[in-house]
């Protein structure tokens, strides 16, 4: 990871595995997509009738994915220098992450399936023009980063992106996907969170007080503390009607008893079974890459 670090580089890659191996004995590992709370954002949408009926333009605002890590590049210097953030994080993890939450239900459970659809998102990305990169991201370093190991005193390599991706299809038309990726954050957490729309209209407060409804907000948390929470709105107990905003959470250690398994794990036992559903297909990395 990455494989490449450009369109041209990753079909040149692609082009020599194909010389020797058919593209069913190829698995082409990102160790996200082995995270039980990646693989269970899928679970989540389409074996639960209550919410995938709201995964939609009409009901969501907009879409936050963020991966956040407290540690700067320490010995990899060299390696970020060649990388940066965007090839290290955005183009393969957050785009993975996005696919499984944008892509349409499957006709089956089977690899081709799934990938199937999910290439389908990457190709529904709206294109940037040279105009609208200044107004949808942003990329930044952390203070400190020159001064690391094997990087360059002037480096511009970034260790911080922020971009605004939108995904024009008849589901998400409109809908912002915000991918947030960085180094040397403030918190340490990999997640993504639905924020609703508004109401529109609230029925609570008074003359003199203007009740604020916070918008629901469902958030599916990948690392660390993993598990789901879902925000919504209840009155505080008392003689007035005060809104107040409530969470419920759910957490992978109390629910199951344990942290989830290391992703290497599954994904190797899973290219040994030859199966490639958690694995990148050659036209996703190439489309994602063009992108």
């Amino acid at each position: 990871k990455p494989f490449g670090r450009s369109l041209e580089t990753a079909r040149a890659l692609n082009g020599l595995v194909a010389d020797v191996l058919h593209e069913s004995q190829t698995f082409r590992i990102d160790h996200y997509l082995g995270k039980e709370t990646v693989q269970n954002i899928m679970v989540f949408r389409f074996a639960n009738s209550m919410f995938e009926p709201l995964w939609n333009r009409k009901y969501v605002d907009h879409v936050q994915i963020t991966a956040a890590e407290t540690v700067g590049v320490g010995t990899r210097g060299k390696f970020y220098e060649s990388t940066g953030v965007l090839r290290d994080i955005v183009q393969n993890h957050l785009l993975e992450v996005l696919t499984l939450c944008a892509m349409e239900p499957p006709n089956s459970g089977d690899a081709d399936d799934v990938r199937g659809e999910k290439l389908k998102v990457l190709q529904a990305l709206r294109t940037p023009w040279a105009d609208t990169v200044p107004n949808d991201v942003v990329v930044g370093q952390y203070r400190g980063y020159r001064g690391e190991p094997d990087v360059a005193p002037d480096s511009v390599s970034p260790t911080f992106a922020a971009m605004r991706v939108f995904v024009d299809n008849w589901r998400w038309q409109g809908v912002p996907f915000y991918l947030r990726a960085g180094k040397k954050m403030a918190k340490r957490v990999t997640e993504v969170s639905f924020h609703m729309q508004p109401i529109p209209l609230s029925l609570f407060g008074s003359g003199d007080l203007c009740e604020h409804v916070e918008p629901n907000v469902l958030t599916l948390r990948i690392q660390p503390e993993e598990g789901i929470t879902l925000s919504f709105s209840s009155k505080l107990p008392g003689h007035d009607f005060t809104v107040t905003p409530v969470v419920m959470d759910m957490k992978y250690t109390e629910a199951f008893g344990g942290e989830p398994p290391e992703a290497y794990e599954r994904l190797l036992l899973d290219a040994m079974r030859g199966d490639a559903t958690l694995f990148s297909r050659r036209d996703a990395v190439e489309t994602s890459w063009a992108w």
